[in-house]
């Protein structure tokens, strides 16, 4: 096609590297790896002597200051194939992060402005930009690049490798800019809300454009098109970073004194352990990483002295900086061994999760059902009469007032919560103990239902069956939680 023919003479005769001609061309990945291929589909060639630029200048290249050199890339993938550092990842998978200098902006918005001028029937000022990012080029290719060399697959879950390039002249460059948008940069330095950097890239997006920036200014203070430089981009450094995973499962707390998360309470320990630190001691080794580090979140919780039974709660740990991206089976099975030997408690269905499946935790928290057995006790014998006061069949809804017991960590509000059913039991071992099964909606304070909090639930058990009752042990027997997967190891 003449018109791809043209710019294509153009880009090499401003000093455009034949990649970065392929991303004023639109070019993909495949494009990019084979520039001849590439080139062939457009009906252009590789050949400068078949179709010469009028102005051949074989120097560093205006657009990528060089960042595009067989060379360069290569030394880049053989630095990364040999760190000791990446060695220490076992990651099935890896990813990839490159950290480039502003100048490519300042650059590309000039190749820009000069296309504009050059090629005005091909591009005006409202059009998107007319390339592929440089970014994006060269992520494609380094990815599949880095596929090679090292003999994994990409994937936004693995170890990522962070590429960071710098350039010498930025500084020089960029400092043109107050020139061409002088109120961009007023009072920025007293501005506690700036950042150290000249201009940072959103800035820069934002106010300089083909739109938004008055071409004769611009043009009187940078070059349009970009000039010939002698020194490039330089690799600054290559950093690794273990990807965040995510195991979830079912824990069950048999222990009445326990915490689900460390107690400490004005710099002082009120318990020794807790289930989150139970489980960190025995997951973290495996990934590599602090037990301190890992995160822990789980649908609801239970107080100190309550146990949580039955299929058990639905819990996530949160393991920033893996040095694996697996979980293996066998290792799953061990995981959940060693952390049923404490005797406090029992997990199951240990697995990794996704990110996007996370929201099974807290989406509609206050929606879910809870369900509760309590053992309450009277001051007097039981009859028919309580008990049947206490089985309600139909639904009804309380008040809960914050209650005392925490109201110095919580605000004082007035919850409207949901009661689903209650049922009562006479224990045959003792008079005056009545066991009660209990539905209700998430966030319902439970003892506070039983003793009323003096007054502050209504109504409570203590004022419909119009006796104090009080509470002496409480389980969960259930959450309204069907998340993750039931994997049945240990049945």
């Amino acid at each position: 096609m003449q018109e791809d023919l043209e710019l294509y003479q153009y880009l090499r005769s401003v000093s455009c590297c034949q990649i970065c001609c392929l991303r004023f061309l639109n070019g993909r990945a495949d494009d990019f790896l084979n520039v001849d291929e590439g080139l062939k589909k457009r009906n252009l060639t590789s050949n400068e002597e078949e179709n010469p630029p009028k102005k051949l200048r074989e120097n560093l290249c205006v657009a990528c200051l060089g960042l595009f050199e067989p060379a360069r890339l290569d030394a880049l993938l053989e630095q990364v194939r040999n760190s000791s550092d990446f060695k220490a990842y076992d990651c099935q998978f890896f990813n990839s992060s490159i950290s480039l200098p502003i100048v490519l902006h300042l650059r590309q918005l000039s190749l820009w402005l000069a296309l504009l001028e050059r090629f005005p029937a091909r591009y005006d000022r409202n059009s998107p930009a007319p390339d592929v990012a440089v970014k994006d080029a060269l992520k494609a290719m380094l990815n599949r690049k880095l596929e090679d060399v090292l003999g994994k697959p990409f994937s936004v879950h693995g170890v990522s490798v962070n590429v960071f390039f710098e350039y010498g002249g930025e500084e020089a460059e960029l400092g043109v800019l107050k020139q061409v948008k002088p109120e961009v940069f007023v009072n920025r330095k007293a501005n506690k809300h700036c950042r150290k950097e000249f201009i940072t890239r959103n800035a820069f997006e934002r106010h300089f454009t083909p739109t938004t920036v008055c071409w004769e200014l611009f043009r009187k203070h940078v070059a349009v098109p970009p000039a010939v430089q002698d020194e490039g981009l330089k690799l600054e450094k290559i950093s690794f970073s273990g990807p965040t995973v995510f195991l979830a499962g079912r824990y069950n707390k048999i222990s009445r004194e326990l915490s689900q998360t460390p107690w400490i309470l004005d710099g002082k320990r009120k318990m020794e352990n807790s289930v989150q630190e139970i489980m960190a001691k025995v997951v973290a080794p495996y990934f590599g990483v602090a037990d301190q580090s890992l995160i822990f979140s789980s649908s609801g919780r239970e107080d100190v002295d309550v146990r949580c039974l039955g299929e058990g709660r639905p819990f996530v740990l949160e393991i920033p900086y893996a040095f694996k991206d697996y979980l293996k089976e066998s290792a799953a099975e061990e995981m959940e061994q060693a952390i049923d030997a404490s005797k406090l408690i029992s997990i199951k269905d240990l697995q990794m999760v996704e990110r996007d499946e996370l929201v099974h935790i807290k989406q509609g928290e206050e929606d879910k059902r809870k369900f509760y057995r309590a053992l309450c006790v009277i001051d007097e014998p039981v009859t028919a009469t309580t008990l049947a006061a206490l089985n309600i069949a139909e639904p009804f809804t309380i008040e809960q007032w914050t209650p005392l017991r925490v109201l110095h960590r919580r605000p004082l509000l007035a919850r409207p919560r949901t009661i689903y059913s209650v049922k009562a039991f006479a224990s045959q071992a003792n008079e005056r103990v009545i066991v009660v099964d209990v539905v209700t909606q998430a966030g319902t304070y439970i003892k506070e239902l039983v003793h009323g909090d003096f007054g502050r639930t209504k109504p409570s058990f203590t004022s419909i069956i119009g006796r104090a009752i009080d509470i002496h042990a409480l389980d969960v027997m259930a959450i309204d939680l069907d998340w993750p997967k039931r994997l049945r190891r240990k049945e």
